[in-house]
This record gives structure tokens, sequence and C-alpha cells, in this order.
């Protein structure tokens, strides 16, 4: 017996693999908490939002029902097909899909059964007065079964039958879930009577009797293993030797209506009981889930796991929702703020977390949680480092000095009237000779006790990071460079002190070198030896804030535009001059990050916890990276071209044919149908005829062609995966461009005949004439394309230079301004504006005179130009007495820098004023404001947005420079 059941259970997954041309993924890791998997909502994207079926075409296309059309999905919209787009359909209110090879079971209410294949959409006959289907599945012996307002219905061959009493059909019942056994037949739910097996020809009735929880009986799924289970009023039950059993490990769900079950390919079992939310069963755990948006309190009407194996998920009210298995995981709480600036993994197994305005907080599976008793201890909730000591204590440094929480978690609190040289901590480390190194944005200090020693030589530094090693050195990573102190001196480490560089962290490593993650890269001392990591290495101007040993040989990063990896058998390489450049792997928003810009500038952004995981405090949340359990996506995704529009006019891509004549236009959609982070997708493709080279794309999924000549083409179009798979096959689609009558070769060629006849006597006759003039012609062509050039060149640097100042004009700064704005958002790098105001211009104009005036904007022009290279920006007269600056490459801290450079540097200029209300010199007041294109925004937002800062700055007192979005002048750089 159990031979047959797994003979036919191997024949079942054969029919299934026939079904799908490639493989299933992994599942959603059973081990990860059902919050921590990527989850998208399709928020108001379907036509109504109950979801009764999904099911995944052999193409990759996702199909859906819903009582207002039947949706298709392909990674981007949704198309909908309805009455009005699909005459052959009786009604807009679908109950079901099913996809088997290259066609689609598509049942109705009240409209009946249908069949579509490639872009033909039929109708189904079925006995008469069933015209509601609920449910579809095809059995192991070829058979189709349906579910319908009358009762039971088998379609073999060429008979289609309507099962009753006689062959052991309830009489009564409402049929509703309906799966096929692998081991033959079919499982049928009957509401308010039970379960129906159809096996070897004949209905045996399970109901409560023979174990089912009750009678009535919401959902079926199968197992991997081919176990039935049932999702009943009271509960869930699986079928083994004959009757329904209770599983007493989901025990928790019993008495609870499960209105949907579902069995993924690995074997675990996902549930929806009623305000519980998603359950999971696996072979380790169970679980349950109900913080998902959007699904609380929702009614789980159908599921489904794709071949990449993500998990499709349909609702009564709020449409279609995904899970999909990322690389990173994302933890956040219900926290003041989700902003994370440190990350401590305590040697007791807490992992404690400081955020920027949430206080502390403690992991606790699966979400972050304040820690309260702490937090209403401290005096500021915005926290930059966490430590404990060889004691236990915890310490935690923030915006108001060190605070140390004893062995009874009461807090003792060190600031500047207990001696410290700053409040603002931003590092710690254990000392050797007792206590804690604690550095801030003024100095360094040690804590022994409850006595504070300030190291003097440090003082008035900004202080970011602090390491002691094994002699003793105290290392210290300044905002502006690196020192060591030994004893009470203080020097540049053996080295030139990396000036203008920022030291943000530091990591011994094994083999005796001591790596620091930089403002600008990683820099390695070793030996004496200083090997600075940057563009070879793959950072461009990329700041590392903390470094972390995967124990693998790589080094985890997080930085300011991610979280990456790179291999240190690749720096060693480097080093050895056996390659040139190392490649970095980058992880962002596609990877499963809420947002992609790592925090750091403190000691402690990031640690390793026991287990071997990483964890990184983020602008949204801790990062988690597990890297023994990385899930890739092995998956090449299937590619298809989904439209072709010949003039606005939609032709079938299965048929194109022969197009025209006269084709003036021609657009081709095309798709890649990978779900785990559809945004990672890449496209290339070439119209082979006429391109010669393969367009990337990535963006768009479209192909615009125009006035093509007449001939054969070939469209062909592949796509690479989140992970960089490749479809290297693609899709492709034959055409012929038809000519018009004055294309075709016979006229042509009579017209060449004639032409050259002509040509011929038009030669003769020209000849000489052409001689005696080509040298004169000759010389004058080169004197006029010589003055037109010259006077082009005047021109162009007249209009686009100011005629007071002789620099930049507004329309110029516009100009450059777009040009960078699209520069910087293909490399998402950072761009910076600022703006700029004379103060008090108006009065100074008054006193002394506008010919004085004039020549005061002069001055300034010049000093604010001279302090900006081409290659970093430009400088720009705006308009009146306001100047704007354009910065590339730069950042928010960099140009709130460059603006307080100017501001000093203009109030150096010491010209005079005597009519100023800030002194007795002419001063300007800036806005600086920075953003990244990529994310959004547009250039016009950018200048507004420096605009805005520079009103604040002017309102704030004149003679200073305000960033963007932040509050008058509080000296916190950081």
């Amino acid at each position: 017996m159990w031979r047959k059941g797994k003979d036919a259970w191997v024949l079942f997954l054969c029919a299934v693999a026939c079904l799908c041309p490639w493989q299933s993924a992994d599942a959603l890791d059973p081990a990860r908490p059902i919050g921590q998997f990527t989850h998208v909502w399709y928020e108001n994207q379907l036509p109504q939002g109950t979801v009764l079926g999904i099911t995944q075409h052999a193409d990759g296309t996702i199909w859906a029902s819903t009582y207002a059309g039947l949706v298709r999905h392909s990674g981007e919209g949704f198309d909908t097909f309805e009455p009005r787009n699909a005459p052959v359909l009786k009604s807009s209110a679908f109950t079901t899909v099913f996809a088997e090879g290259d066609a689609l079971w598509i049942g109705t209410l009240n409209g009946g059964l249908y069949q579509r294949r490639g872009h033909e959409l039929r109708e189904v006959p079925l006995p008469d007065g069933a015209d509601s289907v609920f449910g579809i599945v095809r059995d192991t012996a070829g058979a189709l079964w349906l579910t319908t307002n009358l009762g039971v219905v088998r379609m073999a061959g060429d008979r289609t039958q309507l099962l009753g009493q006689a062959e052991g059909f309830p009489p009564r019942g409402f049929y509703r879930a309906i799966v096929a056994d692998p081991a033959g037949g079919v499982w049928i739910a009957v509401d308010g009577v039970g379960v129906v097996r159809w096996h070897d020809g004949q209905a045996r009735l399970y109901d409560h009797a023979d174990g089912v929880p009750s009678n009535a009986v919401y959902s079926l799924a199968m197992g991997a293993d081919g176990t039935a289970w049932v999702g009943t009023q009271n509960g869930p039950a699986y079928f083994r030797d004959g009757r329904f059993r209770r599983d007493p490990r989901v025990a928790a769900l019993d008495d609870r209506r499960i209105y949907s079950v579902y069995g993924d390919h690995q074997g675990t079992i996902w549930f929806a009981p009623l305000d519980v939310g998603l359950c999971r069963l696996s072979d380790t755990s169970f679980a349950c889930d109900n913080s998902l948006e959007g699904m609380f309190g929702e009614t789980v009407r159908s599921m489904l796991e794709d071949r990449e194996g993500n998990l499709w998920i349909g609702t009564t009210s709020s449409g279609l929702h995904r899970l999909s298995q990322s690389k990173l995981v994302t933890i956040t709480g219900p926290l003041a703020s989700n902003a994370v600036r440190a990350v401590h993994p305590a040697p007791d197994g807490t992992l404690w977390v400081g955020t920027d305005g949430g206080g502390l907080a403690r992991y606790r599976e699966p979400q972050l949680e304040p820690a309260v008793e702490y937090n209403r201890q401290m005096r500021s909730q915005l926290i930059r480092a966490i430590t404990t000591d060889a004691a236990g204590r915890l310490w935690v440094g923030g915006t108001e000095g060190v605070i140390r929480f004893g062995r009874d978690d009461k807090a003792r609190h060190f600031g500047i009237g207990e001696g410290m040289p700053g409040t603002i901590v931003f590092a710690f480390s254990p000392a050797s000779k007792g206590g804690m190194w604690v550095g801030t944005l003024q100095g360094v200090a040690r804590i022994d006790g409850d006595q504070v020693h300030v190291a003097e030589p440090t003082r008035g530094d900004d202080v970011r990071a602090l390491y002691e090693d094994p002699n003793g050195t105290l290392w210290i990573g300044q905002r502006s460079g690196l020192r060591c102190l030994r004893g009470n001196v203080l020097d540049r480490c053996d080295t030139d002190g990396l000036a203008g560089t920022s030291v943000l962290a530091f990591h011994p490593g094994a083999d005796g070198s001591l790596w620091l993650g930089t403002g600008n890269g990683i820099v390695r001392m070793r030996d004496g030896k200083v090997t600075r990591y940057a563009e070879r290495a793959g950072f461009h101007a990329d700041a590392v804030f903390a470094l972390l040993d995967d124990g693998e040989g790589g080094f985890w990063f997080s930085s300011n535009r991610g979280i990456g990896r790179i291999a240190q058998a690749d720096l060693d390489r480097l080093d050895r001059g056996e390659i040139e450049t190392a490649t970095l792997q980058w992880y962002g928003t596609a990877d499963g990050m809420l947002n992609s810009q790592g925090n750091g500038a403190s000691q402690t952004p990031a640690g390793r916890t026991a287990d071997g995981r990483l964890w990184f405090g983020t602008a949204k949340g801790v990062v988690v990276v597990d890297p023994g359990r990385m899930q890739g996506n092995p998956q090449p995704p299937p590619v298809a071209v989904e439209r072709i529009l010949v003039d606005g006019i939609e032709v079938d891509p299965a048929r194109p044919g022969r197009l025209g004549p006269g084709v003036e236009r021609l657009e081709l959609h095309f798709a890649a149908m990978s779900y785990v982070a559809p945004q990672a997708v890449r496209y290339r493709y070439r119209l082979e005829g006429f391109d010669r080279t393969w367009t990337s794309a990535s963006a768009t999924r479209r192909a615009h062609y125009t006035n093509l000549p007449p001939g054969d083409y070939v469209f062909r179009v592949m796509a690479s995966n989140n992970d960089g798979v490749w479809n290297e096959t693609g899709a492709s689609v034959r055409f012929t461009l038809l000519p018009r009558w004055h294309q075709t070769w016979w006229l042509r060629s009579l017209v060449v005949l004639g032409l050259a006849g002509l040509v011929v006597l038009g030669v003769r006759l020209r000849l000489r004439a052409a001689r005696i003039r080509e040298r004169e012609l000759t010389r004058e062509v080169a004197m006029r394309t010589e003055a037109l050039r010259e006077a082009n060149e005047r021109l162009q640097k007249i209009a686009a230079s100011d005629a007071l100042t002789g620099i930049a004009n507004r329309g110029e700064f516009n100009r450059r301004l777009r040009k960078a704005w699209d520069d910087h958002a293909g490399r998402d790098a950072p761009l910076a504006v600022l703006v700029v105001d004379v103060d008090d211009f108006k009065a100074y104009n008054d006193s002394y005179g506008h010919l004085g005036g004039d020549a005061a904007l002069v001055s300034v022009a010049t000093r604010l130009a001279g302090m900006v290279r081409d290659d970093e920006g430009l400088v720009a007269r705006y308009g009146g007495e306001e100047f704007a600056v354009l910065l590339a490459d730069c950042d928010a801290a960099s140009a709130l820098q460059r603006a307080r450079e100017m501001v000093a540097d203009i109030r150096a200029c010491t010209i005079p004023h005597r009519a100023s209300s800030v002194g007795d010199t002419i001063t300007v007041s800036i806005g600086a404001a920075s953003v990244r294109p990529s994310a959004g925004g547009s250039p016009d937002a950018l200048l507004r947005a420096a605009d805005a800062a520079l009103y604040r700055a002017k309102a704030g007192g004149r003679d200073r420079a305000l960033p963007a979005g932040s509050a008058p002048p509080v000296v916190l750089p950081f």
C-alpha cells in the first residue's frame, strides 16, 4: 500500500514538473520569523480587494481572481481582464484560476468556465445550471475537477459528468475547496458536511466522527509529503491512517476558523486563522504573526508559492500580499525612532541598540523593544555609543554625557559637572589600567570608579573612535585624523596622522594588522606601513562606519550607500599587485534594507553576536547579516515580449508577421518574471537589423523605434534577476516592415539608372567650373568658419556670464544644475547647492551708493569663485546680491562645512559696511542643501531647500550657514 502511494506521489511530482519550466527555488526560511521576510502589499493596485485564487502561469506571470476582474502581474503593475476588454466573458466576478502548461482555466460567478491559451479566451461548456465555478484541479489520471454551484463536475476526455449521490457524494452541501491527491483522486471540502475523498472511482465522506474538527470545512491543502490538511471552523487537522487527527504543535489554533491552509514545497504548512494573522508549522517550530501591514484582522482566501519561493497571499479586502526571502533582515520596533546609531552584543547575550531619539532598546525576537526602565533614567534619548565593562555594567554614551548602569540597573551620570571634557560622547574602550576610556566631541577622558581623568593633550579634539592595543597605546580616531596616546604623550601613531581623513572605526586583525574604517574607504596599518583602500578597492568617497569580520575571510561594513562585503584576500592581492581593482559586493533596499543609509560617525554602529550574525545600525532599523544563511536566487527569470504597438495599434507579439507599409513608431514591451526584488531586475535588448550593440535598461521595460527602414528584423531581450543571474536566451520576436511604393526595389532601380545618366552629364559640364572655384571657395569657407567659431565662443561666454561680476549667471547655473542632477542620479552620488546672500546689502547701497555696491558684489563674487575649483562645482550670481554655489559629490555634512568656510572667508575680507546690523564689515548668510538625486526629488526642490535654509540663517541673526531642514545652529557635527 505504501509502495503504491509512493509511486503515485512520484507520478504526481513528475506531472507537476512537466507543467513547470524550471524547478522551485528554496522556500521561505522556516528559521526566520514571519515578520522578518520582505513583505510587499500591493495596496490599491487591484480592481477589487478580494483575491479568491492565485496561480502562476508557465511563462512565470502571476494571475489572481477577484470579484471585479481577472488580473495578471509580470513584475510591474497589473493588467485586468473583464467583459469590457474581453467581450466573451459573461461575468466580471472571478472565483478561481488554475494554470497548467500554457493554458489557464478560469472560473467565474454566474458566468461559467473559460480557458485562456496564448491570447485567445474561450468559454468551456458545462452542464446546464452549473454557471458558478469555485475550484479547479487536475488529478494524476488527467481528469479536470470543478466545484460548482450544482456540485462536483468531472471532465475526462470528451466526457463532462456532474457527480451526485449515485457516485457517493452527499445530497447537500456547498462545495468549497478542492485539491488533487498525489496518491490519486481529489479531496473536496463540503461546508456543513465534512470532507469528501474521491479515490479509485468512489467517494468517501469524512466528518466529525472521523476526526474532522468541525463539519464546517473551509480549506484544504496537500503537504509536500502527500498529507492532506483541512482548515475548519474549529481549527486544522491532517489525514493519516484512515482518519483526521489534530497536531498538538498547533493546539493554539484549536477552535479557530481556518479560512486558508497551504503547503509549500519544502514541507512547511501555512495557516490563516481568523484574527490571529499568518501562522506557519515547520519541522522544528510553530509560530504566528499578526503584524504584517494591511493584514491585521484580515481573512486570507488564497495562497501560492511561486517558483522562486515567494509566498503570495490573497485576502478578503486588502488585496494581494507577497512574502519574499531577502539576503538581509531589517528589524525595527515600536520606538520613538528606529534610526539606530549604536549596536552592542553584551556578553550575557543581550543585544543592546541605541537610537537617535528613541533611547535604548533590546532585541527580543522578532523585534526591538524599548528599554523603558533604562530610558527613564537618561537625560537624553540620543544615543551614540554602548559597551559593557568586565564587571558586566552597561555604559551608554549620548548627547548628554555618559550613563553607567550598575548591576542593580541604577544610572550614574557623568557630564561636564563631573569633569568630562564634553557632553557629546561617541566612543568607549576599556582601559587596561582600570576604568573606561571615553571619546567625546571635546577630547578623551578615562572614568575610573567615580573619578574622571581628562587626557589633557586631547582636549578640544573631536573623537569618534577609540581602541587600546595590547601594548597600552590608545588609538584615537578623530573627525580629521588619527592620533595615539602613549602615557600622557599624544602623537601621530608613526604616520602622517591621516590628515583630513575621518577615522570612524577600528578593527584589530588576527595577523597583527589594525584596520580602520574612514570617511573614504578602509585603511590597514601593519608593521609601520599605512595602506589606503579607496577607489581601487571600490570605494568612491564612501564612508566606512563599522568593520566586522565574518570569520569566512570577508569584511562586512556599513556605509553611506548601504552594507557591503569585501574579501580580505582581494585586499592582500591588491597589495601584492596581482589585481588592479577589487570587487565590492553592495547590499541595499533590494536585499532587505528599509533604508540604504548606514549610520555611524561613532564607535559602535555594528556588532557580531556569538551565533555569527552581524548587526548593523541604519537610518531605519537594525540590519542583520547571517553569512551562513544568505539565500541567493539561482533562478534565471523567464522573459517575454508582452506587447507590440505599431503606430499605437496593438499587434499579437506571438505572431507579429508583416507590418506596414509606412510604420513610423514601433513600441515593444517586455518583462522578466522575477518577484524576489523586481526593482533589481535588469534588461538588455537589441533589434537585429538595426542596433549594432545591446542596450541596457532597468527602470523601463519598453523599447521604442521610429522610422525604421523596411526589412526583416529580430527583436531580442534578455534579463537578470536580483542576484544578477541572466537568462541569456531571453525572448525574441521576428517581423518584417513592408516598404511603401516609393521604397520598392524596382522603383529605386529605375530612379538610380536615370540619376546615373544625369550625374554623368552634370559632372562633365561642371567639372571645369568646379576646378576654377575650388581653391577660392576653400579659402572663403575657412575664413568664414573661423570667424563663426570665434563669434560663437564670444556669444556663449557672454550668454553664460554675469555682466557685472564676470562669474556664471543664473541661466548657466540652472543649466549646470540640471546636467549635474542627471549625472549624480546615474552614479547614486550626493549633490549639494549653497544659496549665498550678502547681509544688509540694501543698506550698503543706501550708504555707499550703487557704484560702491557694485564694487562690493564684484569682491564677494571673486572671493567665492576662488573657493570653488572648476572640478568641484560652480559659483554663479543668482540675482541681485544673491549667489548660488553648485558642489559635486558633496554630502550634507561637507556642504555645511564648505558653507561655514565661505562665511568665515567673506568675513575675513573685512570689506567695510558701516550700515550692517551684524558688524562693521560685509558678511554673508548661506543656506546649504544636499540630496541624492537617485532617491527622487528635483533640482528645483534642492534649490528651494537651500533657499529655505538661507532664510532661516538670516532670521537667526545673519553671518552664518545653516543646513536644510535643521533648527538654528547648535554645533553638533555628527
